[in-house]
């Protein structure tokens, strides 16, 4: 196999050191090369461009953080797919990554998706969760590939079933991260013990693993080091928004939540770790 991984940001670096760590012969490419760094002297070649990685290589993961730079990357450069499979890992909406396959598939290549759940301590330690939207036999064809990165691999059905989980699945992530970081200010606010408010919501049914992962950094208004970034949140959110609205899914809530992310943007706060909206739901005083 003569793979290539576009996109060596927060996400696709490590995923690159994965698959060299694990012996895999890697052609990479990003537009900033500032984030390449360190990936040559690991063993992975350095394409030039998309056009030359797409040339050098016969399957292409691709990781970027939107779709209107999947679409330049992999449809604007008159890249030849004849015999090759292009791998979307990214965060898009299921009409995008059908159209995706479609013009893939019309310039003889092939396509599916395989957007996933976690991040970077979940990539470097090899526990994503892996959502395939794909045929069955690419399911199985490039199983092993995807088990360098993953734990748990859910074949979810064709393409667009898996952009469409991912999208339900990115919402809870709003809204339990929105409404831990409201109740917890609000205890703080009021003066109760954080101690026994977290021990109450463990012990309860409203408890989810994310509250502990993210109460340190709130505690110490610490956003530093992302795991994913504000800015990232607010794209996924804006795409959340607009396919639940589509389907006729009320989306209110997502909508209330917007403004949150863009003041914290507005802030300085763009390039923090997500949770750093507790600064916009409970200000420093």
């Amino acid at each position: 196999m003569k793979l290539g991984l576009v996109g060596t940001g927060l996400m696709g670096k490590p995923m690159a050191i994965s698959l060299l760590a694990k012996g895999f012969k890697l052609t990479v490419f990003n537009r900033t090369k500032s984030k390449l760094e360190g990936l040559e002297k690991k063993g992975a070649v350095i394409a030039n461009s998309s056009r030359e990685l797409i040339k050098l290589t016969d399957v292409v993961v691709i990781m970027l953080s939107n779709y209107t730079i999947i679409k330049e990357v992999l449809l604007d450069n008159g890249n030849n797919y004849s015999g090759k499979t292009i791998i979307q890992m990214s965060t898009i909406a299921p009409d995008e990554s059908l159209e995706l396959k479609k013009k893939i598939e019309n310039m003889d290549g092939k396509y599916f998706e395989a957007p996933v759940l976690g991040s970077i301590p979940q990539i470097k330690e090899g526990e994503l969760i892996i959502l395939v939207g794909s045929t069955t036999n690419q399911f199985k064809q490039f199983h092993k590939l995807l088990e360098v990165w993953a734990s748990k691999i859910i074949y979810v059905g064709e393409v667009g079933k898996a952009a469409a989980l991912k999208l339900a699945l990115n919402q809870l992530i709003i809204s339990e991260t929105t409404a831990f970081a409201m109740s917890l200010g609000y205890v703080r606010k009021t003066g109760v013990d954080v101690n026994i408010f977290m021990d109450i919501l463990r012990s309860s049914a409203l408890y989810a693993p994310t509250f502990d992962k993210k109460l340190e950094r709130y505690l110490k208004r610490d956003f530093s080091n992302p795991n994913f970034p504000v800015k990232h949140l607010l794209k996924d959110l804006n795409i959340i928004s607009k396919n639940f609205g589509k389907e006729e899914i009320n989306n209110q809530i997502l909508e209330a939540t917007k403004p949150i992310l863009q003041k914290a943007i507005e802030e300085g706060l763009s390039d923090e770790d997500y949770s750093a909206l507790y600064n916009i739901i409970h200000p420093k005083e």
